[in-house]
């Protein structure tokens, strides 16, 4: 098959731009055996085409607007030999003005969460247009089929992955080395929040949680990712300070980067206070060995089983909940240790890429007609 996939922003999207993420890794597996095409916006910074491979081209269009950038999408699909199918990831507007364009080809819209797609009659009437709509969780299939009526039908759930040979376990001599480099010592024990550092995320959960379980456990909250204004970030560290808790700011680590920090931490926290989609950040620490505590909260449910690689707090606006897992875990590191070790096997089993890419091979195949 030649599948085109229409990326909502330029590709690569600076820093770790998660739906991009997604979409090059899903892509690069797809290519092994089919055409991909990932149609992008024109910057300065990039050519107008790169070869990720002798089955995979990045084309980039130029996108003054959301509207000019659907005109150069078609302009683009439509200088491309015997495309078979086409998807649009996030952008539902986009995606029906691809159908129109292109009637007889099916047109799939994969969506990563609910941002582009407010409770609205016209929102409604461009899922409609889809072939098929796919969501990366059972919760998010849920919400999109009560927020607009749809019948279950035209949307399935393929789960996301992970790059199982980046995200893994260490060896202490390359621990050293890590710990070296971003300033981490074993002296404390270690608590690592990733993600973008906004309101929503509930790091000040985590804050006053740690705060309840010190001073007879020592710990260090680490912080990897970016922010909008230095304004959340300074409130952060002020509270960290008021409840003396030690903070290690590391700000936006690049996501080629990004797999050597999860195992330096005696567990990764996802204290999310709204809902969550899917939770990339679940899956990675799951491959690297490295236990979780998360928000019993959209999509991270079915990652994350209590009590077997992870906790899961119902009550997550209230610290007391991931105190206790907290102090559970640090007073117990056989437990995280074979939590982490569950993790790790849940990853190889059910969250590599070539598992998303396998399952979207067989709808698509299913989709154009090209089964067996």
């Amino acid at each position: 098959m030649h599948i085109v996939m229409v990326s909502p922003e330029q590709f690569p999207l600076p820093g770790s731009g998660s739906v991009e993420i997604c979409m090059l890794a899903i892509a690069r597996e797809l290519s092994v055996h089919h055409q991909i095409t990932i149609i992008s916006k024109l910057t300065p910074q990039l050519p107008l085409e790169t070869s990720m491979n002798d089955h995979l081209v990045i084309k980039r269009v130029p996108a003054l607007s959301r509207k000019d950038y659907a005109a150069e999408v078609i302009k683009c699909i439509q200088t491309l030999d015997h495309v078979d199918l086409i998807q649009v990831d996030n952008r539902p507007r986009c995606m029906a003005k691809i159908k129109l364009a292109f009637p007889d080809k099916p047109v799939a819209l994969f969506l990563h969460s609910m941002t582009f797609i407010p409770k609205s009659a016209s929102i409604s009437s461009l899922l409609q247009k889809a072939d098929l709509i796919i969501a990366n969780s059972r919760s998010l299939k849920r919400r999109i089929i009560s927020r607009f009526s749809l019948s279950s039908d035209r949307i399935i759930t393929i789960p996301l992955g992970v790059d199982i040979h980046r995200f893994k376990p260490l060896t202490m001599e390359e621990k050293q080395v890590h710990m070296k480099r971003y300033g981490i010592s074993r002296d404390r024990f270690n608590v690592l929040f990733v993600g973008r550092v906004i309101p929503q995320k509930g790091i000040p959960v985590i804050l006053r949680a740690l705060y309840r379980i010190q001073p007879s456990i020592r710990t260090r909250l680490i912080i990897a990712g970016k922010s909008k204004n230095a304004a959340y970030p300074a409130r952060l560290k002020q509270l960290a300070k008021a409840l003396r808790i030690e903070l290690l700011f590391l700000g936006e680590i690049q996501h080629e980067q990004i797999h050597q920090l999860y195992p330096l931490a005696d567990c990764i926290v996802c204290p999310s206070q709204k809902h969550e989609a899917f939770g990339l950040v679940n899956v990675e620490a799951l491959a690297s060995g490295i236990p979780v505590i998360a928000s019993k909260n959209g999509g991270i449910r079915e990652i994350i089983e209590d009590g077997h690689d992870g906790f899961l707090v119902t009550h997550y606006k209230n610290p007391l909940g991931f105190a206790n897992r907290l102090a559970r875990l640090a007073k117990h590191p056989e437990l995280a240790q074979s939590m982490g070790a569950n993790g790790r096997e849940k990853a190889l089993l059910h969250y590599t890429w070539q598992a998303t890419a396998s399952r979207l091979e067989t709808t698509y195949q299913h989709l154009t007609g090209n089964e067996g």
